[in-house]
Parts: C-alpha cells; structure tokens; sequence
C-alpha cells in the first residue's frame, strides 16, 4: 500500500471511529422535506459541488479521474465533471 494511502486510510479510520463513539440519537440529522433529494455520500468523499450532481467514484492520480471524466463527456454519459480531491484525499469524480 502506498504511504500515503495508508495515513489518509489511517486518519479517516479515526475520524470515523471518533464520530461514532460521539453520535448520540439527538445529534441525528432530520429527514430532508418530502420531494427534496439530498445527495450524501455513504463513505468519506468531498461535497457534491452544487445540486444535481452525482458521485461516480474515487481515483488515487487526479489523471486518472481527468481520463475518465473526459471519457465521459466523449461518449455522452455527462455532459460536466468536476475531480475534487488533493495531498491527502483521492480525486472523487462528480458528473452533470
């Protein structure tokens, strides 16, 4: 496993396990209104950068997830993409 990997893993692991052993049943967030969508990811990526865009998945290299949104726009499966990420996260790919 690449080093930096292993210490973005082992950071995120901490994080997560500090915010369960926090949670308590009055700090759970209230359902969103009846016909809102809220987009919310079920593991550590960055925010979605405005409403309707969607999570595709996370890349190491941001060229990677450049190559791949590219790719995406080239065949039509979205028409925008957005690769957020840096020094100590991957790149997730958000499409429009």
């Amino acid at each position: 496993m690449r080093p930096r990997n292993l210490i973005a893993t082992a950071a995120v692991a901490g994080a997560l396990a500090a915010g369960v052993a926090l949670a308590s049943p009055a700090s759970a967030a209230t359902p969103a209104p009846h016909g809102t969508v809220t987009v919310k990811c079920t593991h550590p990526c960055s925010d979605p950068p405005g409403p309707g865009w969607r999570y595709i998945d996370n890349y190491f290299w941001a060229s990677d997830c450049i190559e791949v949104g590219n790719r995406g726009i080239n065949n039509g499966s979205w028409s925008k993409y957005q690769c957020d990420g840096g020094t100590w996260t991957n790149y997730d790919l958000w499409v429009l």
